[in-house]
């Protein structure tokens, strides 16, 4: 589930914010938890969950500028979209890398874009389809733990449940975000997320031992450990 912030001190503001991603949330069927906080040091003790945050620049005590400089340090996958009546403040933004801008008084269209762009880089955040229990599932990638390929099917393990996929594991890993996952064998893709530990050879997920075959070997520990540096 997708977990969204707005930060403003001023409630009146976040109300039109707050419908606007909910119902374009809704309306892509994307679900979605929303944050509602007054402060930045509020926000601050969430925001190693967040995917992305609504933050006002104006605010007393802790302002946007040094709360973003401090999600950056926690939380750096966090995207940031920087929300002021004050354009010129923008270019301050850019020292904490905020992700999008957008104007008070809110809009629709800017506050769709800003989001739709967001949400298309997070990782992994693309929802595939699967089955359990011969019911279809729309769930997004960043959640399947690892993906085990048979004759003519796939299973996905994703939290403590097993669904299915009748594509096969080529044509599965063509739409897996590559970010986040790698073939670590011919029967076994692994999602980089998930991975508690590693250990020359053998991935462990959970209480889960998978193999790395011999010659995927060397390619998977240098993505491994770029990923573990860049994005955990």
């Amino acid at each position: 589930m997708l977990q969204i912030a707005i930060c403003d001190d001023v409630a009146e503001q976040t109300v039109s914010l707050q419908k606007y991603i909910v119902e374009y949330c809704s309306s892509h069927e994307i679900d979605v938890e929303l944050h509602l906080y007054a402060g930045g040091d509020a926000l601050l003790r969430d925001v190693q969950k967040m995917d992305i945050v609504f933050l006002d620049i104006e605010m007393p005590e802790l302002d946007g500028i040094e709360t973003g400089r401090k999600i950056q340090m926690i939380n750096k996958n966090c995207k940031i979209i920087m929300a002021t009546y004050m354009v010129e403040r923008m270019k301050e933004a850019f020292y904490i890398e905020a992700f999008r801008f957008i104007t008070k008084p809110f809009s629709r269209r800017e506050t769709e874009e800003a989001l739709a762009s967001s949400i298309e880089r997070i990782m992994g955040n693309k929802k595939l389809t699967m089955y359990y229990n011969w019911l279809t599932h729309k769930i997004p990638q960043r959640e399947i733990r690892y993906i085990v390929t048979y004759d003519s099917y796939c299973e996905m393990q994703i939290k403590d449940k097993t669904f299915r996929s009748e594509e096969s594991l080529t044509d599965l890993e063509e739409k897996l975000d590559k970010r986040l996952f790698f073939r670590i064998h011919r029967k076994y893709i692994v999602n980089m997320l998930h991975i508690r530990s590693y250990d020359n050879g053998v991935v462990y997920i959970g209480d889960i031992k998978l193999p790395v075959s011999r010659r995927r070997k060397k390619s998977f520990e240098a993505v491994f450990m770029e990923f573990d540096l860049m994005h955990r």
